[in-house]
């Protein structure tokens, strides 16, 4: 079925001061379109304006240089998300030693497509040069980041101190919604310049280590650092998982299936059960804010659908003890250490090549840790929204106006005061804007949106999966870039959907899409992972590299082109994926 609009109520204006746009790493934040309250509510009210702030913030722009409304700093057409390629590129211009070139590897490996850097009268500024030359000795220098460490500690309390949402009136509840908003566009400007800086330590040590011939070192000593939270939930996860493989009870009821299991092992008397049950209530208040497409206000999450979570758990139970986050970690460790003190031998007599190593190491340390936690703060933000939102929507499916709680998020931000003071008026709407959604869903949008182009028609849009992409052949050698280090074997098991994560198990390679943390517990039922995008500050690989799992990302269409079920071999390393068997 052809979709039968041209536009969506929450597409944007293109900027004719940063004219390019990209999905390029974008599918890390939004796989599938955001709706329409979760854009004009939770990304116009608060992560758009707090980027453009933490953009300031790190010296990159003034104020006068861009426009919030409408928004400069992202894209929206046809409710999915794009990165800005213009305004990293002007960081690029102005950033002592960068080049937009460098910023184009950094954010989006080495995917084609991505239209070359145009020279613009206003990128360069040395007044903005200074400030960041200032900022990036910051970065290289410092072991903390209050900013970014206070957002955390705020959006963690915002959750420990959640009020009784089943007490409040509808009123109240949107009124809390927004604020937790308003919170997160604070939260948004600490975690811009957090994901900004950690583009810089990284940079510096891939560009030494390709100096002296050891480019393949550069993630090895970027492995194993600690203290990156969005592993977390995989650790948290494989300890359940290891409660019921080794739970002869716990066991019969997962090989029973997930469906209602939280019911049934709460109804239980069995000790194991009793363990599980406080081990996953614990995990869900901590990580319940987790789930696939997380950045939207209406996706689901770990707390408003379990069986998210559940799925996942199930196919990690499989796993054998020896494939321990904890004992390959350790493992990581020893090996980043040895690496790190071989590499600073190496330039020990260039002492510029030794102090940026060093520096940059040390730096990729603190700031995959703050990017991670600041990713996680805004989102725990968003999803506190998002439960508030739920509980109108839940009420207004009691009083028969909506058919389904999240049918709210079909809602304009513009349109909510309306809706609870006359629900009924916006009904008819809301259900066509559900069709409409559940269209936009089934579609590939433009990977790259141009000034000089336009935005395609929406009606014009391909569908998903109806590109064409070669079948790998026996032999062929798939060329990305390095993720995590290591070399394994395994078969290739393509997920599309963390929800469904098929046959993935030991012995096992995933092959994906993209990645977001909710996929963190699927990273440790496989041996190793490779993704279509991605570089080496994207969520795969830092992820992987915490886990001790090789990973290769920017493998252009690698879940087109390698067939389930097929034989692979992996180099984290080098960023190569090698066919060995193919199966009938």
């Amino acid at each position: 079925m052809t979709v039968s609009i041209d536009t969506w109520i929450t597409d944007t204006e293109i900027s004719t001061r940063f004219p390019y746009y990209t999905r390029a790493n974008a599918d890390e934040v939004g796989p599938e379109p955001f709706s329409p309250l979760g854009w004009s509510l939770g990304w116009a009210k608060g992560c758009v304006p707090g980027v453009a702030n933490g953009y300031c913030a790190f010296g990159v722009l003034e104020p006068e240089e861009y426009a919030v409304d409408p928004p400069e700093v992202f894209g929206n057409w046809g409710g999915y998300f794009y990165n800005q390629l213009s305004l990293p590129r002007v960081m690029g211009v102005r950033m002592p030693g960068a080049s937009p070139e460098a910023i184009d590897l950094a954010y989006f490996g080495d995917r084609p497509g991505v239209p070359k850097y145009t020279e613009h009268p206003d990128d360069e500024s040395e007044e903005q040069s200074l400030k960041l030359a200032e900022r990036m000795g910051w970065v290289m220098s410092t072991s903390d980041f209050p900013a970014q460490e206070e957002a955390s500690r705020v959006a963690r309390r915002l959750v420990r101190e959640r009020p009784d949402l089943s007490a409040m009136s509808n009123e109240d509840l949107v009124a809390r919604a927004r604020d937790l908003i308003t919170e997160l566009e604070i939260s948004w400007t600490a975690y811009c310049q957090s994901a900004l800086a950690a583009s810089l330590g990284p940079g510096a040590v891939q560009a030494i280590c390709e100096a002296i011939g050891r480019g393949p070192d550069a993630v090895k000593v970027m492995t194993a650092i600690g203290g990156v939270e969005s592993a977390d939930a995989g650790v948290v996860m494989w300890d359940l998982s290891r409660l019921v493989k080794n739970s002869p009870p716990l066991t019969a009821e997962f090989d029973a299936g997930v469906d209602g299991i939280l019911d049934r092992l709460a109804r239980s008397d069995d000790p194991d059960a009793a363990a599980f049950v406080a081990g996953w209530a614990e995990m869900i208040a901590v990580h319940g804010h987790r789930g696939p497409n997380e950045w939207d206000l209406r996706a689901h999450s770990w707390t408003t659908k379990p069986s998210l979570a559940l799925g996942m758990l199930e196919r990690l139970r499989l796993q054998d003890d020896s494939k321990s986050p904890s004992v390959a970690h350790e493992r990581g460790v020893a090996e980043r250490e040895r690496l790190t003190t071989e590499l600073l031998a190496l330039v020990e007599g260039d002492p510029e090549a030794h102090g940026g190593l060093q520096a940059g190491i040390a730096s990729a340390s603190v700031f995959y840790g703050m990017r991670e936690m600041g990713k996680n703060a805004c989102i725990r933000l968003i999803h506190e929204a998002k439960l508030a939102l739920l509980e109108v929507g839940t009420r207004m499916v009691d009083s028969g106006v909506l058919t389904g709680p999240r049918e709210i998020f079909m809602l304009l931000d513009s349109e909510l005061d309306g809706f609870l003071a006359e629900p009924s008026t916006m009904a008819d709407t809301i259900r066509e804007r559900e069709a409409i959604f559940a269209e936009l869903q089934t579609l590939e949008p433009p990977y790259i949106v141009k000034l000089e182009d336009g935005v395609p028609p929406i009606s014009t849009w391909t569908k998903r999966g109806g590109g064409s992409a070669p079948t790998a052949a026996q032999g062929d050698v798939l060329q990305g870039t390095m993720g995590a280090p290591g070399v394994v074997r395994g078969t290739a098991r393509v997920i599309l959907d963390p929800s469904d994560p098929g046959a993935v198990g030991p012995g096992d390679i995933m092959v994906a899409p993209t990645t977001d943390p909710s996929w963190v517990p699927l990273f440790l039922a496989a041996e190793g992972v490779v993704v279509d995008v991605g570089a080496v500050a994207s969520h795969a690989a830092i992820m992987c590299r915490e886990l001790g799992l090789p990973c290769a990302v920017s493998v252009v269409d690698a879940t087109k082109r390698i067939p389930d079920g097929s034989i692979i071999e992996i180099d984290g390393s080098t960023g190569t994926v090698t066919i060995v068997e193919l199966t009938s």
